[in-house]
Order: C-alpha cells, then structure tokens, then sequence
C-alpha cells in the first residue's frame, strides 16, 4: 500500500532531533505539502508543496524523496510502527565538498 492510500486526509507531525519540526500531508501519489512549526534555514518558506517519490520499504515503512525548488534535496525513512524518522538533507553550498552541504538527523513522527 503506497504512504498516500494509508495516510491520504491525516497530518504527519515530524520531530527532528536539529531541532527542525514540520507537519507533512500527503495530497496526492505524486504531491506533499510540508508546513515548519520550528527551525527554518534562513529564507526558506514556512509551508510549501513538493512533488515526491515513495516506496514501501516493510511493514508501515517507507522511503519518501524529494527535491524542493531551492535545490534542497530530501531523503526520508518514515517508519510509523516505530513512530521513528530518519532524513539526509543536501542543499547547494559553494563552500562544501562537491558544493553540497548536507544533514543527516532522526527524530520521532506521529500521525496527528
């Protein structure tokens, strides 16, 4: 079952460990939006809707991606059993190796 059959119409509350707090619904097999309640990288919107990629990893496990208009690129592991996340982060950055910086960080997810 993909992440939008199971979680279509419920609000994810996702709790990074950094500090970064969002709420994550999934519109569509193809559209997520994301709203942050906290942390925020300096000019980056509050709310805003991604195309995604998933796939089901086991049981009530998946792997989201996306990559958003600031060239952010966004690797999830959502795993709703454990109500655990993991995430890689990359974002352009002159000043980093292959001009990249990134950010790996866990935390907790709920489903509101």
């Amino acid at each position: 079952m993909s992440i939008f059959e199971k979680y279509q119409g419920k609000r994810i509350d996702v709790n990074y460990e950094t500090g970064y707090h969002f709420v994550i619904e999934y519109l569509s097999e193809k559209e997520l939006k994301w709203t942050a309640l906290a942390k925020r990288a300096k000019g980056a919107p509050e709310v805003e809707y991604e195309p995604y990629v998933s796939y089901e990893l086991g049981d009530d496990e998946y792997m989201v991606n996306w990559i958003e208009e600031s060239g952010l690129v966004v690797s999830q592991i959502a795993n709703f059993k454990e109500g655990k996340v993991y995430a890689f982060m990359t974002w352009p950055d002159d000043n980093e190796r292959g001009k990249r910086a990134q950010l790996l960080h866990k935390g907790t997810l709920t489903v509101l």
